[in-house]
């Protein structure tokens, strides 16, 4: 068997071409859940159709996953690895990235290139902000960090042998909790009743230009970001694993598979094979 982090298996869905319009019919749980929007639902739905039946998801719903870069972060645009052994520091190691100021970004895809460059000169200096902030503002007249985005890596998917019954009941809990969320006081409930299906709205930079509520753009954000952190993405995950045990409990993701998916072979893991083929 071969491993992918949770982190991988999601792109596998959300960066197909068509995931914001295919018309999949059915529901993400026994019961309704009412604050995911039609991409998060369709994308759950996505993941119900690949474990139902493969072959026609890869024939009829799906387009290969292609490394886009959008030149936002410094890192971007490549190729997600699997692994032959779930103990590769890789696939266990945390991954750390960082947002491309918007003033360099403003500037053209070749600015953004040429800051690239620079910055992994001077990364190791990221934990001495006042350095840092010096280097930055001589090179490229910023006086500000760019803001660090740390993308903790979220781990290996491996099926393990969990009893239905018992991720119905964290899926339940989850639903519950998010619920007292809601109703735990009149900014929550306010805000959450017209953005809970909007958390990517914290992620974004400019203004919400439709928010009629009587908080500020950035409690807004605060809130969603908080929201989407304890609730929805925890709760898409066992999902996700909900329907694994439910729909295909015996599901493995060979190499050769995961190579038709746009993954390549983990380059430290296969070098380790061939090591100890070569001692054979």
């Amino acid at each position: 068997m071969s491993f992918i982090t949770l982190a991988n298996t999601i792109k596998i869905i959300l960066n197909m071409t068509d995931v914001k319009v295919i018309d999949l019919q059915g529901s993400v749980y026994k019961i309704p859940i009412y604050f995911f929007s039609r991409f998060e639902k369709n994308a759950l739905l996505a993941v119900q159709e690949l474990l139902k039946d493969p072959k026609n998801f890869f024939t009829e719903i799906y387009q290969p996953y292609k490394a886009v870069d959008s030149f936002t972060y410094i890192y971007e645009g490549q190729i997600p690895s699997y692994h032959e052994h779930s103990c590769c520091p890789r696939l266990n190691s945390d991954f750390q990235n960082f947002e491309i100021p918007t003033d360099i970004k403003e500037q053209g895809v070749e600015k953004v290139k040429e800051f690239r460059k620079w910055f992994k000169t001077v990364e190791h200096l990221i934990e001495k902000p006042y350095i840092f902030v010096a280097r930055l503002h001589a090179r490229w007249g910023i006086n500000t960090n760019p803001r660090a985005i740390n993308l903790y890596n979220s781990g290996s998917v491996k099926f393990n042998n969990i009893k239905i019954e018992v991720l119905e009941k964290r899926i339940d809990s989850k639903i519950k909790a998010a619920g007292q969320f809601y109703y735990k006081n009149e900014k929550n409930k306010a805000i959450l009743k017209r953005f809970s299906k909007l958390t990517f709205l914290a992620k974004k930079e400019e203004d919400i230009y439709y928010n009629d509520t009587d908080y500020s753009d950035q409690e807004i954000k605060d809130l969603l970001r908080e929201y989407d952190k304890k609730f929805k993405r925890p709760l898409k995950a066992d999902l996700i694993e909900y329907y694994r045990v439910k729909l295909n409990p015996e599901i493995k993701m060979e190499g050769l598979l995961l190579e038709r998916l746009g993954f390549k072979a983990c380059g430290q893991c296969h070098r380790t094979d061939y090591e100890k083929n070569d001692v054979i």
